[in-house]
């Protein structure tokens, strides 16, 4: 967060000192208005970018095995252009790097979810998926777990939608 707000300053500060440079260099004078109007302009100019521009620079640095499974948009009255068009401002990706299958019992898998949203650090989760019941749980650290590093006891285990992004990662092997 202080990277982006000194970077909009600085584009501010850039803004006004090309439009100075311009006036000083013709040997005109900049009306009065002309200076912090252009700062404004500068900056307002690049929060837009930056806020339409955050998922395409995230989801490309990520690597190859690292799948984006789903999108979110979010639009907000201080930032009146994202009621014209919301921007991606968080996503879920899967790490298939990551996928494990239990030895045990094949159909279940072990997956780690990446949840990502502009302005906050990125946090990961491990998930136990049953491709057979199609059925979902979080593994946590109270989890016991076997030398595989699967469950031992029973965990709290969801249903997942056909459709689900994790499923269809998980299980598409």
């Amino acid at each position: 967060m202080f990277v982006f707000i000194f970077t909009t300053i600085v584009v501010g500060f850039a803004c006004a000192g090309i439009i100075m440079l311009g006036f000083r260099l013709t040997g005109r004078k900049a009306p009065k208005y002309l200076i912090p109007l252009t700062a404004a302009l500068g900056m307002f100019g690049y929060m837009i970018w930056d806020d339409y521009s955050w998922f395409d620079r995230i989801s490309a640095r990520l690597p190859d095995n690292v799948i984006v499974t789903e999108t979110f948009t979010a639009n907000t009255p201080y930032k009146p252009w994202t009621l014209i068009n919301p921007p991606i401002d968080r996503f879920t990706a899967i790490d298939a790097g990551k996928n494990v299958a239990n030895p045990q019992n094949p159909l279940q898998k072990q997956i780690t979810t990446v949840y990502l949203q502009k302005g906050h650090p990125a946090m990961a989760t491990t998930r136990l998926i049953d491709c057979d019941s199609k059925q979902a749980g979080f593994i946590t650290p109270a989890t016991n777990l076997d030398h595989n590093g699967f469950p031992t006891d029973d965990i709290k285990m969801e249903p997942l939608a056909a459709n689900d992004p994790a499923l269809k990662a998980a299980c598409q092997n």
